[in-house]
């Protein structure tokens, strides 16, 4: 990593005809994006503040490899799209299971521009990976939020000044990490811009699944209303703190109301870390969207804590337009709750499923196996607490441990287990010697597929799903769903025996509808169908 100043920029620079050409890119990955796509709200973030700050002496263009259709090589895009654009800046967000495409897109950006000024962030940035500060493509690394750090580099760069010096930025010298004076997290919400919409394509979102694992029931966008998480899960990322900081309702609805006046946004996805933080806070919200009489939708496909949901909360959602939300189990063993600093209680979070079920909120769950020191009972602990509640779809993984975060460091010393490399959201049995359970992983999976089964294939169950399909997700959405879940499961409708869930499946899959890859184009890059498959 090293900071390439041969550019020659100066304070001049801005009163020059060409603006400041910026690439913010959302990247993907080629191995398991599992079809979810979200808009990329944190680049529409720092979009908005750069046009703020520097109106027309910046052009600020967003680049979301995500909508790429799948069976085109990722790299080959991202060198079309950067030879097209030739930013003079590029920023790069992802998670930690698209690392390697920070790697790839920071090489194909310095081929464009050698001078150019590639800066890592995102949620895999707030890692500290040791891979992005070996990469010399990369030179700064911005690991918690950008929105203050970003337009105070862009003005160093563009006056000729020292990036490194800003607040906030990290860096490599001489192969060690280098850190500026770290920078407080924004207090002030209100005083960010909207996210940008400029330049995204909105309805080429539309058909993806979100991180629900179903489509969207109304032409649906993200919204943040808080930001940060007091809770302290050795899983987690830490991005945004660990402390929850709230923008106003006003500020809130002023939002949504531009949305569904400008964009026709009839469904928000809320992606609050934790929503109901403040639990009037909350109900107030709900309250105020019935007043106004918007007939709308809402979806929390994370960032509800579900042991701290009331009746009051999930009726005055449900009266709002929730239809769908997402509660993290994640184990039910007092013992792994603990380790992991989750805490949940578990009595109240299957009395919330059990509610939700009761006023008709789709309600899906996220479960975890494989934790430090988890045994075989404990995991099946899980798998009967799934099966007794009354949810209406399960996700369950297989623990991830990724850099910068606690479980990491957790299995180094409570396992003799190995990691080598970086993991994915996969739930595909990987090197037996890189993992760090008692249980096998050939066992742990036989036991998540088999739960899976269990819980996704009774007729009970079945039956109460597509009930929900009245108000909730559409058929095709569930039907695209249910084919997930049996081609993980190995399953095939020809080889199940004739019963009321074969026929009742055997309904559904008649309203399901085109793969989403093979209907939309990718907005950035018009050439896209000219490249090798």
């Amino acid at each position: 990593m090293s900071l390439n100043r041969s550019s020659g920029f100066s304070s001049s620079r801005l009163d020059k005809k060409r603006p400041l050409r910026i690439a913010l890119v959302n990247l993907a990955s080629e191995r398991d994006n599992w079809e979810i796509m979200m808009v990329p709200l944190g680049l529409q973030y720092l979009a908005a503040v750069l046009k703020e700050r520097f109106g027309e002496a910046v052009e600020v263009l967003i680049g979301d490899m995500g909508l790429i259709p799948r069976q085109t090589p990722l790299d080959q895009v991202a060198r079309a799209y950067l030879s097209d654009v030739r930013p003079d800046v590029v920023g790069l967000r992802g998670f930690s299971n698209q690392a390697e495409m920070y790697h790839v897109v920071a090489k194909e950006a310095k081929r464009a521009r050698p001078d150019a000024l590639v800066i890592a962030g995102g949620p895999h940035a707030a890692t500290l990976s040791q891979g992005l500060f070996a990469d010399e493509n990369i030179d700064l690394v911005v690991p918690l939020e950008g929105e203050e750090t970003l337009p105070e580099v862009i003005r160093r760069w563009i006056d000729g000044g020292a990036v490194h010096e800003v607040a906030g930025v990290t860096w490599s010298e001489k192969g060690e990490k280098r850190f500026a004076p770290a920078r407080p997290l924004i207090e002030d919400l209100d005083a960010l811009p909207f996210p940008d919409y400029s330049d995204i394509d909105l309805d080429a979102y539309q058909q993806f699944k979100t991180m629900t694992g179903l489509r969207p029931k109304g032409k649906a966008t993200s919204l943040f209303t808080t930001r940060g998480c007091f809770f302290r899960c050795t899983y987690c990322h830490d991005h945004f703190g660990k402390r929850v900081r709230k923008r106003s309702l006003d500020n809130v609805i002023a939002e949504m109301e531009w949305l569904i006046t400008h964009k026709g946004v009839t469904e928000f996805q809320i992606i609050d870390d934790i929503f109901n933080a403040d639990r009037p806070r909350a109900i107030e919200l709900f309250d105020r969207i019935q007043k106004l009489g918007w007939k709308i939708h809402l979806a929390f496909p994370n960032g509800l804590r579900g042991d701290m949901l009331t009746e009051e909360f999930i009726a005055a959602a449900k009266e709002a337009g929730a239809y769908h939300w997402a509660l993290a189990i994640e184990s039910a063993s007092p013992r792994i709750q603990k380790l992991v600093k989750k805490h949940n209680k578990l009595d109240r979070l299957m009395r919330a499923i059990e509610l939700s079920d009761r006023y008709g909120v789709f309600t899906s769950t996220f479960t975890m196996f494989g934790f430090p020191t988890e045994t075989r009972e404990e995991m099946q602990m899980t798998a009967d607490y799934l099966l007794a509640s009354q949810a209406h779809s399960a996700l369950m993984f297989q623990v991830q441990p990724y850099e910068g975060t606690e479980i990491r460091d957790q299995v180094s010393q409570l396992t003799s287990g190995v990691m080598e490399g970086e993991l994915t959201f996969s739930p595909a049995p990987g090197n037996p010697d890189a993992w760090f359970t008692e249980v096998p992983q050939v066992e742990m999976r036989a036991l998540i597929l088999d739960t899976m089964r269990q819980f996704h294939f009774t007729e009970a169950r079945l039956r109460r799903v597509l009930e929900l399909t009245e108000t909730c997700h559409a058929k095709p959405a569930l039907a695209e769903y249910m084919h997930f879940t049996m081609s993980e499961c190995g399953l095939t409708l020809r080889e199940m025996p004739n019963s009321p869930v074969r026929r009742m499946l055997a309904d559904l899959f008649r309203h399901e509808g085109p793969v989403p890859y093979e209907r939309w184009q990718p907005p950035f890059i018009p050439e896209i169908h000219a490249l090798p498959v």
